[in-house]
């Protein structure tokens, strides 16, 4: 596909239009990346040297897609304009057919009519005609000696000689600084095409660093990278390769790294289908043509989704899509390494298509990595590594009344949006920004004028059976009818409908160390559970429920949220004695800690 630029135009519009390179004032020269993707034995000839040519090749090359795109012939840009054969096609020359060697690039031998001419990767094969001109006089020659067109003798790749029409007196080096060459139907191997293009296909990913844009892994080069010049976006000028121009490179390791995703963050960071790489700064300078070096770090390969910069590194998929690792840089060794987040809870993970990162709403702090399973089930995984915190949790939102799995989900500023497949339709949700907020899954709230038991609701309700709360009282379960319609029990103002969810918490066995060893694998009793808890109203501990009103609160209030520790006592011996902690009741609950006590 080919890139696409999103401006934002106003506070509520926005604009797609291709990605087009700068052009140069007189539109002689497209600012775009060239490749020479055809066969170095491969040549190509203008009929003319200026305005519409016949371009031939010495072997078939072209196809109809080639037209619109340009080509260059020693770095002059011709248009294609119209497709005839594999070998044949037209085209617009801009400027004009006509090449410019290095100053002083003929050298001469005394008594000899032979020329020798120093032409970097000419292209040319013996027997070529070459239309000289701008050579000034020198090793008494004159100009009329060194000027026309000749034939010419290859040497090697660099260097070609001809006879000139006299015999120099000197050997030497001369030419002046404005000699040209030219010609119609002059064949050469010098030449190349875009390196984006619909033939030769278009990035696949991009991102910003260090002031360029940079391109990486297309179609017909997967292993490399392409960036702007500094500050201008849309030039990708190679020019003389200074430290503000383009920087065009490949990866260039043992393999075929084809490039997958870039990301900017301590360092460009890149990840390919088979390794991981970055590009080092050298003396904490910035990128430049000269000094750009790629290092490969990891072997683990990246899938297709996204990697994403969190919690100081950068977290991917790796290619078998079966863990979650993060890219992260260590100081005393100067390197990346790439541990497995997953390793105590690979079964968390079933073939993600999708991940997202969620760093803090406006009342809590905390960031989330979430990552969507194939299953429809997102594995949450929180971190604070500077309290040397992590851990993992599922996520579902099945219902009794309907199928239902998370599909994809981005992040906007504090916000998370998530398209989530029920039934058969797929609906665009949005988290809450606090966990006490809403406690239900695809929830409405809805307020009457009166307290009232009948309530329309949305439509998406409709035939499916739904939980409703209303001022912190669970109402129960109720069936929506065809016309999206419930009847309470009871009569209330305001009621919050969607799908319930339990929460599940089960904590590791309980492991005792006595002064005589670990009483680990031997029967033992969790005689006491105590819940540090915040702004509650539904737990239970092992099936016993937090009591949170007494027979003399009055039930026309609402109840009042617990915070604080409480206690739970436990029965039973076990081996590998648990803590189980429900709620399956759509309230509040927010869990700070947990301390048990054990009887041997």
């Amino acid at each position: 596909m080919a890139t696409q630029v999103i401006r934002r135009t106003s506070s509520t519009t926005f604009t797609r239009t291709a990605f087009a390179f700068s052009k140069a004032v007189n539109e002689e020269l497209i600012y775009q990346p060239y490749y020479k993707f055809a066969d170095d034995a491969i040549t190509l000839s203008a009929s003319g040297t200026t305005g519409s040519v016949t371009l031939t090749t010495s072997a078939a090359f072209f196809t109809a897609g080639y037209v619109g795109a340009r080509v260059r012939w020693f770095g002059i840009e011709i248009e294609i304009t119209a497709y005839t054969n594999s070998t044949t096609v037209t085209g617009t020359v801009k400027g004009e057919l006509r090449g410019t060697y290095d100053i002083d690039p003929l050298k001469t031998t005394d008594g000899n009519s032979e020329v020798e001419v120093t032409h970097v990767n000419h292209g040319f094969v013996t027997g070529t005609s070459v239309t000289l001109s701008g050579i000034n006089a020198f090793a008494g020659l004159t100009k009329a000696h060194l000027n026309g067109t000749f034939t010419i003798t290859v040497i090697n790749d660099n260097v070609y000689k001809y006879t000139a029409g006299g015999s120099a007196n000197a050997s030497a080096d001369g030419g002046g600084p404005n000699a040209h060459f030219s010609g119609n139907n002059l064949p050469t191997r010098n030449w190349d095409e875009p390196a984006f293009s619909t033939v030769r296909g278009y990035p696949g990913c991009v991102t910003f660093h260090e002031g360029r844009l940079w391109f990486g892994g297309s179609y017909s080069q997967p292993d490399s990278l392409w960036s702007s010049k500094i500050g201008e976006f849309f030039n990708f000028s190679v020019g003389e390769g200074l430290d503000n121009e383009s920087i065009q490179v490949s990866v260039g390791s043992d393999d075929i790294s084809s490039v997958l995703h870039l990301i900017s963050n301590r360092h460009l960071q890149i990840f390919t289908a088979t390794s991981e790489f970055y590009v080092p700064r050298i003396s904490q300078s910035t990128i430049t043509p000269g000094n750009i070096t790629i290092a490969r770090q990891t072997p683990y390969g990246c899938s297709s989704v996204l990697p994403l910069p969190f919690d100081g590194a950068t977290v991917y998929l790796q290619a078998t899509r079966s863990a979650i690792r993060e890219f992260l840089y260590t100081d005393t060794e100067q390197a990346y390494s790439a541990p497995m987040l997953t390793l105590l809870a690979d079964h968390l993970i079933d073939t993600p298509h999708d991940m997202n990162i969620l760093f803090g709403t406006e009342d809590r702090p905390e960031q989330y990595l979430l990552v969507v399973n194939n299953d429809g089930t997102i594995a949450c995984f929180h971190s604070a590594r500077s309290e040397r915190l992590a851990a993992w949790s599922l996520w579902e939102t099945e219902h009794p009344s309907n199928t239902a799995k998370f599909d994809a989900l981005v992040s906007m500023g504090n916000r998370m949006y998530i398209s989530v497949l029920r039934g058969s339709s797929y609906y665009l949700e949005r988290m809450a920004k606090s966990d006490l907020d809403l406690t239900l899954d695809c929830a409405n709230s809805y307020t009457s004028g009166s307290a009232t038991k009948t309530w329309t609701i949305n439509a998406i309700y409709a035939n499916r059976t739904v939980s409703v709360v209303s001022n912190n009282y669970y109402l129960g379960d109720y069936a929506c009818n065809g016309s999206a319609q419930i009847v309470l029990d009871d009569e209330v103002t305001s009621i919050t409908v969607g799908f319930n969810y339990d929460v599940t918490i089960e904590t590791l066995p309980a492991n005792v160390l006595l002064p005589s060893g670990n009483y680990s694998g031997r029967p033992k009793r969790i005689a006491r559970v105590i819940l540090a808890l915040n702004s509650t109203l539904a737990v239970s501990v092992q099936g016993n429920r937090l009591i949170v009103r007494q027979v003399t609160d009055d039930f026309s209030l609402q109840p009042t949220a617990v915070t604080g520790k409480r206690e739970f006592f436990l029965l039973g011996f076990n081996r590998d004695a648990t803590v189980t902690i429900t709620q399956t009741e759509p309230l509040p609950l927010r869990l700070l800690g947990m301390a048990m006590e054990v009887s041997i």
